[in-house]
């Protein structure tokens, strides 16, 4: 199978997100379970025992050795919107209008059934603010977040969510956002988000295979 290391990375990323949606609809007998378990514990047990990676100060990934995976996309962990992290919907920005993103969230971020748990809700519009208020000549971090639920936000549809920068005072960038279902305003949030110079990276030690 050819392919670079991203490319199969986020591959991977997509089945696993295709399986959570499987096991939490498939109606699988107890054999078909213990199939599933074990063969589930046989690739974990595989990739647990590979080094580890982890990322640097610019989201890169770094080998043990130092080396920085420079064709790793430097937000492919992240969990809104990272291709290669599984548990992200993923958040897809688009480009038309400034700070448009479009996202569909399946099975395994419904709160009730057919609907979308409020925390992923803020938790997208958190990120789209945060992004906006970055591009305002600087990184932002969240100071406070503010959300209004309008309506209750449907699973397995395409939802858009716009973000833009009402006013800069100082360190602080005001920001508003809404997530929307074609005409339908489904949430609204404020954000007042501090500009930084960098971000504090508390990333843990590389672990090496074995450690205890």
């Amino acid at each position: 199978m050819s392919g670079t290391s991203l490319e199969k990375r986020r591959r991977a990323a997509g089945l696993m997100r295709d399986l959570s949606r499987e096991l939490l609809t498939a109606d699988l007998d107890l054999e078909d379970l213990d199939r599933v378990i074990a063969g589930l514990s046989r690739l974990n047990e595989s990739v647990a025992a590979a080094p580890r990676l982890v990322r640097n100060e610019r989201r890169l990934l770094v080998r043990q050795s130092g080396e920085e995976l420079d064709e790793e996309s430097s937000w492919d962990g992240d969990p809104l919107v990272g291709f290669s992290n599984p548990v992200a919907p993923p958040l897809i920005r688009e480009d038309g209008p400034a700070g448009e993103w479009k996202v569909t969230f399946g099975t395994a971020y419904e709160g009730h059934p057919g609907l979308v748990h409020g925390g992923f809700v803020a938790a997208s519009l958190d990120h789209v603010l945060g992004v906006t208020a970055s591009t305002s000549e600087g990184t932002s971090m969240t100071g406070t977040l503010t959300v209004r639920y309008r309506r209750p936000t449907p699973a397995h549809v395409e939802l858009v969510c716009r973000g833009r920068v009402d006013r800069v005072e100082g360190r602080k960038v005001f920001c508003r956002a809404e997530l929307r279902h074609g005409g339908t305003v489904l949430a609204e949030a404020d954000g007042v988000f501090f500009r930084v110079d960098s971000i504090p990276s508390r990333q843990p030690k590389v672990r090496v295979h074995g450690d205890s």
